[in-house]
């Protein structure tokens, strides 16, 4: 018996335990998962600047699928403007099936600060999914490492599913990592100017704990809430194999149009860390020092 519960901590130490998964619709991808996008779990997703658009359409359609399992907010930390490559828009996520009332918006100064408060926001129980815009935050693979490891025990605690967004950086640790490009479907020529329009991505998984790399296009079909696999008619982007560490360019503020904000201002008093989100709508968040008010 004593064993067996050493057996057990040992694999939550090292994050090997099971966690349930949520299949993504795509064969190719969901084998590459070990059975789907692991819950409770932090994940990160790059894309190359200028693929900042591809990015946050991707990431919207993934929280599309995990607010369908969960009635709770979700959080989204976006970079201070994209310039409007990448920015929310509330009619854009809601032809993607997502309600924009749901969302949370957290506008913080920059990447620093939405990452330390990363741990505290992932703690909180009830919320469908939180998303954390990184930009092109420069950092060593140890910042990184160490970063991976408190957001994985955070997000298994409370059994909420995290994503990191932003350029590619030399990270490890997470639960899996993409790579987000923009694609274009091979029958795309040939289909009527009357067809819907499905946006398209060229993903390539990287990394899986448990599964393998992966390269496939898939398609999101707003209609039925789902991705499709499909043919690509060729790569948006050839080099993405290495990796590299980019510097933070600082982008101007920005507003994103439709969506209720919630800012970010400096406390002078320190309240207990951990009380992120209360259902009043007023969240404390301890590394950040910061308070986010409606």
């Amino acid at each position: 018996m004593h064993f067996r519960q050493l057996r057990h901590d040992v694999a939550r130490l090292e994050g090997c335990l099971d966690s349930p998964r949520l299949s993504l619709g795509v064969a190719s991808l969901d084998s590459a998962l070990a059975g789907g996008l692991a819950l409770g779990r932090v994940h990160m997703l790059c894309g190359r600047p200028g693929h900042d658009g591809a990015l946050t359409g991707f990431a919207a359609a993934l929280v599309r699928r995990l607010a369908v399992r969960c009635d709770g907010p979700v959080v989204w930390c976006p970079a201070a403007a994209m310039g409007g490559s990448g920015m929310l828009y509330a009619a854009g996520l809601a032809a993607l099936g997502i309600d924009p009332g749901r969302l949370l918006i957290v506008d913080a100064p920059g990447p620093t600060r939405r990452l330390a408060a990363l741990e505290d926001i992932l703690r909180t129980e009830g919320l469908a999914a939180v998303v954390v815009e990184y930009d092109g935050l420069s950092q060593s693979s140890d910042y990184w490492m160490r970063l991976a490891r408190r957001a994985q025990l955070a997000a298994e605690a409370s059994g909420t599913t995290g994503l990191l967004l932003g350029w590619p950086v030399a990270a490890s640790g997470f639960e899996s990592q993409w790579h987000i490009s923009p694609g274009r479907q091979q029958q795309a020529v040939t289909r009527s100017p009357a067809a819907p329009w499905h946006p398209v991505w060229d993903i390539h998984i990287t990394h899986a704990r448990g599964g393998r790399p992966c390269h496939t296009g898939v398609l999101w079909d707003s209609f039925a809430d789902r991705f499709q696999a499909c043919t690509l008619a060729g790569r948006a982007d050839q080099q993405i194999d290495r990796p590299a560490m980019l510097p933070f360019t600082a982008r101007q503020e920005g507003n994103a149009a439709g969506l209720p904000r919630h800012v970010v201002r400096p406390r002078r008093q320190t309240t207990p860390s951990g009380r992120a989100l209360s259902a009043a709508g007023v969240a404390s968040v301890g590394p950040a020092r910061a308070t986010i008010a409606r």
